[in-house]
């Protein structure tokens, strides 16, 4: 059972308590007010498996939670967030990377797996990294189905068996700089 869980079932606790409450609001029922009381807090202690629970702690590890959460989501988002300002294409965008952060490599478009000795039917890798004639990066731009063709498979499979690091950027996808440059940077 999730935080969550454990504290609807806590405040559907107080609900039940905090009505009852109101119907035992008389003086004589003191007795029926401190039993519903404890049936609060044993409900706690039984939820969290803890006998010091309270509600106001697991309300602050709930916010704990969800600040965190929040953190992450947050993080994700300016990741992916768009920049209304940069309409270039994500192609067009890795290659001012690769030329202004490694321009030791040459820069080839359009690559055929058969240059590393595929045979038969490929996807053409959309940029290949070079040192010299050797290949470093192969980089496919696809589109949200494009791993599902077997031709793109097929290609990512060569790369592989020839040890040829092979990325993908999804192209509707912002593709900050800086997160094409991070990507970049652990492989070259």
């Amino acid at each position: 059972m999730g935080l969550l869980d454990k504290i609807k079932e806590a405040a559907d606790a107080v609900s039940e308590s905090v009505d009852g409450l109101k119907d035992l609001a008389t003086e004589e029922n003191k007795e029926k007010v401190s039993s519903l009381f404890d049936s609060l807090n044993s409900k706690l202690e039984e939820i969290t498996g803890d006998e010091n629970s309270t509600l106001g702690n697991i309300i602050n590890q709930a916010k704990e939670e969800a600040a965190k959460e929040k953190e992450n989501q947050d993080k994700i988002d300016e990741i992916y967030a768009e920049d209304e300002s940069d309409d270039r294409t994500a192609k067009e965008k890795i290659v001012e990377v690769l030329s202004e952060e490694f321009s030791d490599y040459t820069i080839k478009y359009d690559v055929s797996p058969t240059t590393i000795g595929g045979t038969g039917r490929f996807m053409n890798y959309s940029i290949g990294v070079y040192d010299g004639d050797k290949p470093k990066l192969f980089i496919m731009l696809i589109g949200k189905t494009t791993t599902s063709h077997r031709e793109y498979r097929w290609s990512k499979q060569e790369a592989e068996k020839n040890n040829i690091t092979f990325l993908n950027f999804v192209e509707h996808y912002p593709n900050k700089k800086d997160y094409i440059s991070e990507r970049l940077h652990k492989y070259l």
